[in-house]
């Protein structure tokens, strides 16, 4: 019985280290990108790789290839194509102030030179409305909904967007998160696009199936993206990641410090009852 107490205690201290260490804050990420730093925040701005909230760095990224556009009111291009003045624009597809659904798609895919480009973005005048369905090139999956899946930059960083995850179908999944002006974290460089007249920062701000209202095993397709009158137009681009983490190990010596702590109070009760006796 004693040495069964000891396995116990021993079990739900490792248990709680392991749960530590599934555990991280949303929302924050690090940005690395070609040139930097950024001299031309009107040219070509490459995204190289991501550090996620756990300190990860990914660069296997899920993309927009198709959108659906539910409605896009406004005048001079509500929801509109852009780039930098000296940017490469995806193959066949100019900014355009009426862009098609697969113009959009492309401006959140890759360039001419199959680069994801940071100066390709969706420009939407400060009283344009939007409702734009966006679909990934493949199903975004995770096993931790703590961790972040979808990741956004926003010109400006003073725009909201409202996002919520949908399937294949366009069906709505768990509940809308709201992106507002306020969350934009700074990304790390400028942008100067055919639509503004100067370089402006750029925001960053992640999203995890948790602030989705999403539990771990759930498989969604896209995003529904929404911008009302009075979020001053969102500027935006995003990718998708996959989240599988295995459980973690413990180190040897974490493993021997758990056993001592559980073994010393084991000993000090023994010690306890003696002195009693």
């Amino acid at each position: 019985m004693k040495a069964k107490n000891i396995f116990i205690s021993a079990g739900l201290a490792l248990s709680t280290v392991v749960a530590m260490s599934n555990s991280a804050k949303a929302a924050s990420f690090t940005t690395n990108f070609s040139p930097n730093p950024v001299t031309n925040p009107k040219g070509d701005i490459e995204l190289l790789s991501i550090i996620r909230n756990d300190g990860r760095e990914i660069s296997d990224f899920k993309l927009v290839n198709r959108v659906n556009i539910i409605s896009n009111v406004g005048n001079l291009g509500p929801a509109s194509t852009d780039r930098g003045d000296n940017a490469t624009n995806p193959i066949g597809f100019p900014p355009t102030e009426d862009p098609s659904a697969a113009a959009i798609a492309a401006y959140l895919n890759r360039d001419a030179n199959g680069k994801i480009n940071l100066n390709n973005i969706i420009d939407t005048e400060d009283g344009g409305a939007f409702e734009l369905n966006v679909f990934f090139d493949s199903a975004v999956a995770s096993n931790n909904n703590k961790l972040d899946n979808f990741f956004f930059w926003e010109r400006g960083r003073n725009s909201d967007i409202k996002v919520q995850a949908i399937n294949a179908s366009g069906g709505l999944l768990g509940t809308a998160f709201t992106i507002n002006r306020s969350l934009w974290e700074r990304a790390g460089f400028q942008i100067d696009t055919t639509e503004v007249n100067g370089p402006q920062n750029v925001g960053a701000w992640a999203l995890s199936f948790e602030n989705l209202g999403l539990t771990s095993g759930t498989l969604v397709s896209g995003l529904k993206l929404i911008s009302e009158t009075s979020f001053n137009g969102p500027d935006f681009k995003l990718v998708a990641h996959d989240v599988f983490e295995r459980t973690p190990v413990p180190e040897p010596t974490t493993m021997l410090g758990l056993g001592s702590v559980a073994a010393l109070a084991f000993f000090r009760r023994r010690q306890t009852k003696k002195s009693a006796v």
